[in-house]
């Protein structure tokens, strides 16, 4: 599949470029190669991305090989870098994609295995790749149930009144959501979590109570 069958295919009205020859360059959408780095907190060897389509708040990022390999995914990473340093709030679907035949291979959100899509082989249209993060939004049944059966079981540990309970957790999910909209984060991953790690190490009890307490 050409490039030009790539836009089709995926949606020309939601294909942006930013440099003449059609690709996206994050040092243009930067300002500059200094502001870019910054941004990013690291040096990217690329920067000049094939293919970026943006609907609403998802971005598809498409890189074209002839047949690609394993060493570009490093390639494509550092575009999802700079996508997410210049452009915080955007839900990220990452391509290879072969121009020999119609071979790809699609991340969400990350370029690792964990968030590889296995079942994405085929190129697909922008509302496609908008609902992959809708469909994410539904709660598995029997996951909600057993993570609600855990929780109940270490607040029965923690001896918290069982009339009480409810208005804890919900109390501390207002905390945990107004801490999260400060630190600006997007999305629950593992950063998040490290960076809320950080945070509480350096508190005792009395001061997340207090901080809990002003929410």
């Amino acid at each position: 599949m050409d490039r030009h069958e790539m836009i089709e295919r995926v949606g020309k009205e939601y294909f942006t470029y930013n440099i003449e020859n059609g690709e996206f360059s994050y040092v243009q959408e930067a300002g500059s190669r200094y502001l870019l780095d910054s941004a990013v907190g690291f040096r990217p060897l690329h920067f000049k991305l094939d293919l970026r389509f943006e609907k609403d708040d998802v971005v598809v990022l498409i890189e074209t090989k002839q047949q690609f390999t394993e060493k570009d995914e490093k390639q494509l990473n550092d575009y999802l870098k700079s996508e997410k340093a210049l452009h915080k709030s955007k839900k990220i679907i990452a391509i290879l994609a072969n121009t020999s035949n119609d071979k790809i291979k699609v991340w969400k959100d990350q370029v690792d295995d964990e968030h590889l899509l296995p079942n994405e082989t085929v190129l697909d249209k922008m509302d496609h790749y908008v609902n992959l993060f809708k469909i994410n939004k539904q709660n598995d049944r029997e996951k909600v149930l057993k993570n609600t059966y855990d929780l109940n079981e270490l607040l029965h540990k923690m001896d918290i009144d069982e009339r009480l309970r409810s208005q804890f957790v919900g109390t501390s999910l207002l905390y945990l959501k107004e801490l999260i909209k400060k630190i600006g984060a997007t999305k629950i991953d593992d950063v998040l979590k490290q960076t809320l790690d950080d945070i509480w190490k350096v508190m005792d009890g009395k001061q997340l109570r207090a901080a809990i307490e002003s929410t």
